[in-house]
Parts: structure tokens; sequence; C-alpha cells
């Protein structure tokens, strides 16, 4: 299952998480996740992760992968807009 949450932060900022329940990542693979062309899938390009960080930070944003939990949590935390 996939929950998604968002949350309030001050100086007019929101987190954005991205959470599932599978196995989530060991710390080597953690330590490549957002490269490009890193892929644990045998069709997988490996651009999935690279791409979005590079949008995030392209508009001012972070996308990060949450230590710790069972499964996933990937975070991005970004401006809110008037």
């Amino acid at each position: 299952a996939v929950r998604l949450w968002a949350e309030p932060l001050p100086h007019a900022k929101v987190v954005l998480h991205v959470q599932d329940d599978g196995p989530g990542f060991d710390e080597a693979m953690r330590a490549h996740l957002f490269e490009p062309f890193f892929t644990t899938h045998p069709k997988g390009t490996g651009l999935g992760l690279y791409i979005a960080r590079e949008l995030a930070e392209a508009n001012d944003a972070t996308l990060a992968l949450a230590p710790g939990g069972p499964g996933a949590d990937f975070i991005l935390t970004a401006s809110q807009q008037p």
C-alpha cells in the first residue's frame, strides 16, 4: 500500500510524504538511489528517482529518502506558493 500525506512547516514550506510498506532499501542501495542509471529492476532505466530529484531541485525543492522505517518514505520539501 502507498500512503500520501502533507504537513506544513515554518517559513512557508510544506512537506509531502510518499510512503510504502515494501521491503525498503539497504544502506548500499540508499547510497545510490538518486544516481542516474542505478536500478534494482532488470528492465529499469534507473532514471526515475534521478529525474524526480532534478525536477525538485530545479523548482527550489528537495527530494530525499527518510532514514530507517520499514518500507520507503520519500520526502519532498517545497515552498508554499501564494
